[in-house]
């Protein structure tokens, strides 16, 4: 019966498009090759317990993940539902359950989400807001969320926000700008949009942080449905050629409410 379960086990991981090798020796400390993509017990003689812990199958960054971007599953795979990878890149164990990967180990709060927005100009009075998905814990830059799990770092999808589960959410918008000083003469503020209709403006008073950076925070709180996505858009009050920069420590964080 143990021949059949484990013929049936080396079957559902053929259907992995990466080289698993298994192997049986007798000491993993002194002969595991570190290049082999294996699961090792890591072992240390000298401790009384023998066993200390164990390795996963490593990959260098989220995108070289397996089943990701455009080879995304249309269905779940569910004899891949549970495979464990460690992305080096981030420090983090990623988990698959068959559609998306998502953190195997969650510490953070898993209700919020928070990227850096890259800086942009504008002569106009109005720009999209580019939303970069770095990960980043140290500076409290993390997606529980998947709002860009994902989703392409060009091009259209760099703005969006895809959301993952039904639900109200409440968006942060955090911006710093420089300019000339006609352009804080009047309000700033941000646009929200879903699935590119405006739902909401916000303007603001600019506060003079250190004589040559301004800052505003606006919040939305907008119910959004599963599958539609989120832009976001610096504006001025006067529009026109006001001509303004969103600069660096500018940021977007989104908390699902309920």
């Amino acid at each position: 019966m143990k021949k059949y379960i484990f013929c049936m086990f080396i079957l559902g991981l053929n259907m992995y498009s990466a080289q698993v090798n298994f192997t049986n020796i007798p000491n993993p400390d002194s002969n595991a090759n570190g290049n082999d993509q294996v699961m090792m017990y890591i072992t240390n003689t000298s401790e009384a317990t023998g066993v200390k812990g164990f390795g996963l199958p490593a990959v260098e960054t989220e995108t070289d993940l397996p089943y990701t971007g455009v080879n995304t599953p249309a269905t779940r795979i569910e004899a891949l539902r549970g495979m464990l990878l460690f992305v080096k890149s981030t420090g983090q164990a990623m988990v698959f359950d068959g559609l998306v990967w998502s953190k195997a180990f969650e510490i953070e709060s898993d209700n919020v989400s928070r990227f850096g927005i890259n800086p942009v100009n504008t002569t106009s009075g109005s720009v999209m807001l580019p939303i970069n998905s770095l990960i980043d814990k140290p500076n409290f830059l993390a997606d529980p969320l998947r709002l860009k799990t994902n989703a392409a770092t060009t091009g259209a999808d760099l703005n969006r926000l895809y959301i993952r589960e039904s639900g109200l959410y409440r968006v942060n918008v955090s911006l710093n700008f420089t300019g000339a000083a006609g352009a804080f003469s009047s309000r700033l503020g941000a646009s929200l949009y879903v699935n590119d209709a405006k739902r909401f403006q916000l303007l603001e008073n600019t506060v003079n942080f250190d004589g040559t950076i301004r800052k505003i925070s606006v919040d939305f709180s907008v119910y959004v449905v599963q599958g539609q996505y989120i832009t976001l858009e610096a504006i001025s009050e006067v529009g026109g050629t006001t001509a303004y920069n969103v600069i660096n420590n500018s940021y977007v964080t989104v908390e699902k409410v309920f």
